[in-house]
């Protein structure tokens, strides 16, 4: 384990990413060295978010209230990351 990236590797989901709570855990996240994956409803706010984070961001566009694209969200997930499954 890297000491001062000891998420270096790793890959992370976060809901509601592009304000608030949500942005500032993918933030932390990413500056501890995980790939994340932002989930939001809001397009331009999630691509506003990925830019200010860079690289490590992947954006997913999601409403969390439409069932359908709530059991999507594993796949999509899934092939953002290249089908990692040791994502937390």
């Amino acid at each position: 384990m890297n000491s001062t990236q000891p998420l270096s590797g790793q890959v992370a989901a976060i809901t509601g990413s592009a304000s608030g709570i949500g942005f500032a855990s993918a933030q932390a996240m990413i500056t501890a060295g995980a790939q994340v994956v932002l989930v939001d409803r809001d397009a331009p706010a999630l691509a506003e978010a990925c830019d200010r984070l860079g690289d490590a961001a992947l954006p997913l566009v999601l409403d969390l209230l439409d069932p359908a694209q709530c059991a999507a969200m594993p796949a999509h997930i899934l092939a953002l990351t290249g089908g990692r499954r040791d994502i937390f």
